[in-house]
């Protein structure tokens, strides 16, 4: 899309944050209060979204001088690797926070009924794809400070949900983005590299995807507003004393 002027990364004094998968939900909050901030935004959607997503962005008062809009599908590795080419050739780029959001949830996904194609989906979509996409940001030289994986407590085998009845292959994926993560955060750690890993739990959120029939009542929903208000705080005040750990939205340690 369009390029960033210039002059905005001539003062190094602001926050950059880049929302990876920011059509709807959790990643549109993101922007919206990132704007409401005076935060600097790059933001990602899939095709398929973006003039959904610049019409809503519009609505909450975007200038796209401060949120920039991106194609990026995590499902494709040449969309990743044509997405950060081109923040490659933005002058002084830093970013500060990464939010890779990007994700699927197809219900019922039970282990004793789901196909290939759909266990194969939704780890490529929950796993594989925000993986190689923090990958390929890391193997640029610009400068991050902090990348932060959207999981789910889902994925915790610590703490396993068994009433969680066709969640299989979510939760599978989402454990498999915990372990490569915390990979992640140990390999950056050895090459003595300060980005900062995380992996968070956002709570039970109310959005178009979690807007299905459960046979069992979910306690404790709460708005994309209340999540991402909180997150922000939870995301900016984690060191690299705390990469490679997984936190819930309340700013609590949540169990592997």
């Amino acid at each position: 899309m369009n390029q960033i002027p210039d002059v905005l990364y001539a003062d190094q004094d602001f926050t950059t944050w880049l929302i990876v998968g920011a059509s709807r939900g959790i990643g549109l909050e993101f922007v919206r209060q990132l704007l409401a901030r005076g935060e600097r935004i790059i933001a990602t959607v899939r095709e398929p979204w973006a003039a959904h997503a610049s019409q809503l962005w519009g609505q909450a008062g975007s200038d796209h001088g401060r949120c920039q809009m991106y194609i990026c599908d995590i499902l494709s590795q040449e969309s990743i690797v044509n997405f950060v080419a081109q923040l490659t050739t933005i002058p002084n780029l830093k970013i500060d926070y990464v939010v890779i959001n990007a994700g699927v949830m197809r219900y019922p996904n039970r282990a004793t009924e789901l196909s290939f194609d759909e266990f194969a989906f939704h780890l490529h979509t929950n796993t594989i794809g925000p993986i190689i996409t923090a990958q390929k940001l890391l193997q640029t030289n610009i400068p991050i400070g902090t990348i932060v994986f959207m999981s789910s407590d889902s994925g915790s085998l610590g703490q396993f949900r068994e009433v969680e009845d066709g969640f299989a292959a979510y939760a599978a994926s989402k454990a498999a983005l915990n372990m490569a993560l915390r990979h992640m955060a140990a390999e950056l750690k050895r090459k003595d590299d300060d980005t900062i890993i995380l992996a968070i739990h956002p709570g039970e959120v109310a959005t178009d995807m979690s807007n299905i029939s459960l046979p069992w009542e979910v306690s404790g929903i709460i708005t994309p507003e209340e999540s991402v208000l909180k997150m922000i705080d939870v995301i900016q005040s984690k060191g690299i004393q705390h990469s490679g750990t997984f936190w819930t939205w309340e700013d609590k340690v949540h169990p592997w």
